[in-house]
């Protein structure tokens, strides 16, 4: 089975080192792992809100690249791409709707089968997988003493009809593995606002600050995020809102962490509160 990743837009280049540390924990499992470079924004919030036949032709070159070079698990790291990708792919399973989409993906040399096996899942669904959590499970060297809030990217959970029906713990079961403690935030589980920011900034300011307002009661060490979007708005936006930051990092800087990469190699260095992210991490990690 060969995997690769998709990152979309806004990873690389806003955060990239979500990219890279994704990149290090597929490697340290030992996956068969292909690079495509030739992957594009999957379109999601502008595109979709007018253009379906647009969305589905632009996701579905992505899906005919992950094919063209054989891959079989196709691992998103962000909510929007995960939502659009999974939708995608149920859309051509209209024939009609299919022939018309490749007719238009013909022009670049590709095509999309919908009966050749690719299996699109977001990270923390990959690594929650029993075979991939073992795995993981044995290959953990660190345990980081902190708590720490998380966001769930909504868009991986729901609308249920396309993506997992429930809401299991993915994101703690990873975390544990870590031995990361979770403190219990009421606005995990809601979207991040992070689509609001695009669209109307003022509504987007407002659900920002009823998050920080409980951050900074709550007072973790870290904002825990396993999505770009959700990431800006907890990196971001604290300065814009005025508000006391809680400095965040990706889900996958911690397991790199935890498996034995450096700093540099899961890019803290690139973390707005890097300094005092480093901090934290430099007194609390301790070897297992």
């Amino acid at each position: 089975m060969k995997y690769s990743l998709f990152s979309g837009c806004l990873i690389p280049y806003r955060f990239p080192e979500y990219e890279k540390s994704a990149e290090l924990i597929l490697k340290k499992l030992e996956l068969d792992y292909q690079y495509i470079g030739e992957f594009a924004c999957c379109g999601s919030q502008i595109i979709e809100s007018f253009n379906e036949e647009m969305i589905n032709a632009l996701s579905a070159r992505n899906l005919a690249l992950a094919q063209k070079y054989n891959v079989n698990n196709l691992i998103t790291l962000c909510g929007s791409c995960t939502y659009i990708t999974k939708k995608t792919q149920i859309a051509l399973e209209n024939e009609k709707r299919l022939n018309k989409i490749n007719q238009i993906l013909k022009e670049n040399g590709l095509e999309y089968k919908k009966d050749k096996l690719l299996t699109i899942l977001h990270i923390i669904e990959l690594l929650n997988q029993p075979e991939m959590y073992n795995k993981l499970k044995e290959k953990i060297k660190y345990k980081l003493d902190l708590k720490v809030a998380i966001q769930k990217p909504c868009m991986i959970f729901r609308p249920s009809r396309i993506n997992i029906d429930q809401n299991p713990d993915l994101i703690g079961n990873l975390l544990d593995l870590c031995g990361v403690k979770l403190v219990d935030y009421s606005y995990m589980d809601r979207c991040c606002g992070g689509t609001m920011l695009a669209f109307d900034e003022s509504i987007g300011k407002e659900l920002a600050s009823q998050r920080y307002d409980e951050l900074n009661k709550i007072k973790p060490d870290f904002i825990v995020t396993s999505c770009p979007n959700c990431h800006l708005v907890y990196s971001i936006y604290p300065k814009v809102v005025g508000t006391k930051i809680i400095p965040s990092l990706f889900l996958t800087q911690i397991i790199g962490l935890c498996l034995g990469f450096s700093f540099e190699e899961v890019a803290l260095s690139r973390n707005v509160e890097k300094d005092a992210i480093l901090k934290k991490i430099e007194n609390y990690l301790k070897p297992i």
